[in-house]
């Protein structure tokens, strides 16, 4: 009863935090319908069939469809928060004439879904943040279909690089070194540790477990406690926890998050049941687990910027393609860095 006390107490922390930090998003209020993600149209292949990128309508008849992922996590509500505000500008400046928010609730049938409702309403533009990468594929193979400009942003789907109209994100597969070095670095004797996913099939969690299995190997004395399907989810994430302290005890050392509402809800439990000697880290670097890091509850993130993605993705890409001045656009932009955040430089990070 006492363990589960203190994590009903550790939970509903997290959740405020959390909550906190997802208001810390300028509001917005999209055009007429709740807006969706985004999707790219297709490019020429690497080394497949050339085909011809499709063209946006002229700047007075431009319509986008924003696929978002969705509208709750603190990470993607700082994003959404953004390309409002840019889509927006973009209108009151003449260059589009509306834009609408989709949200998937991080369902790629639902995804799929909204583009054919946006099509059947008149956007011939697509931003989106897929769900899944082989789930919300479907959407940038339909938009190279209907000649519709797709514009993907953060995570790739399968065939994003050969079929979307341009790409902007991070090398997910770094954000897993970076983790896995910071621990190393604070564990040199290594030891057990587990892995917290977000959900299956998404690029960004395929990619960083790759990362990590790069870096947490045999030979720095690691030993695998296994990988958990946490979908992303803080309260999955400290319920798996939970039973690997059961299971490992003292041979746990740390617990690597895909994400940091699962790292900051983790390292929380962890230092509430006097572990605070297991390392936990994940990617985002959102205002809750930044604020942890700045009082020394947790010891990392790794900082994701999403703003810079969504930034890229809108006044560079999308400008770019609605414009017709592709020329000498880096279309497909994947090195938007990933920061490790520690005590030493989260000021610069953790802004009001």
């Amino acid at each position: 009863m006492k363990k589960r006390n203190v994590l009903a107490v550790i939970l509903a922390a997290v959740m405020v935090t959390g909550m906190l930090s997802a208001c810390g998003g300028k509001s917005q209020e999209p055009a007429e319908a709740p807006v969706q993600a985004e999707t790219e149209a297709p490019a020429e292949s690497e080394g497949g069939d050339e085909a011809e990128a499709p063209k946006a309508a002229a700047a007075s008849e431009v319509k986008v469809a924003y696929l978002a992922k969705n509208v709750v996590d603190a990470f993607h509500v700082t994003m959404n928060a953004y390309v409002g505000e840019q889509l927006d500008a973009m209108k009151a400046e003449g260059l589009i004439a509306d834009w609408q928010l989709f949200d998937a609730t991080t369902d790629p049938v639902l995804q799929c879904s909204e583009l054919e409702d946006a099509i059947n309403n008149g956007f011939n533009f697509v931003l989106m943040q897929p769900c899944e990468a082989a789930g919300s594929d479907p959407v940038v193979t339909r938009c190279a279909e209907e000649g519709i400009p797709c514009v993907v942003i953060n995570s790739t789907t399968e065939s994003t690089m050969e079929k979307a109209s341009g790409y902007s994100g991070s090398d997910d597969v770094q954000a897993g070194e970076m983790m896995g070095e910071y621990i190393n670095e604070k564990v040199p004797e290594g030891g057990t540790y587990v892995h917290m996913q977000g959900v299956l099939g998404s690029s960004a969690q395929i990619d960083r477990g790759q990362g990590i299995a790069n870096t947490m190997t045999a030979d720095k004395g690691w030993t695998s406690g296994g990988d958990f399907a946490a979908e992303w989810l803080a309260e999955k994430a400290v319920a798996f926890a939970t039973d690997a302290l059961t299971q490992y005890g003292d041979k746990l050392k740390a617990i690597v998050c895909d994400n940091d509402d699962m790292s900051s809800a983790v390292q929380a439990y962890c230092n509430s049941v006097n572990r605070e000697d297991i390392v936990c880290i994940g990617v985002d670097g959102n205002k809750g687990p930044l604020t942890m890091v700045k009082e020394g509850t947790l010891g990392a993130t790794v900082f994701q910027d999403g703003v810079a993605q969504c930034d890229y993705a809108i006044n560079t890409i999308a400008r770019a393609i609605i414009t017709g001045e592709t020329d000498g656009v880096e279309m497909y932009k994947t090195d938007i860095p990933f920061v490790l955040v520690t005590s030493e430089n989260v000021d610069q990070y953790l802004t009001d």
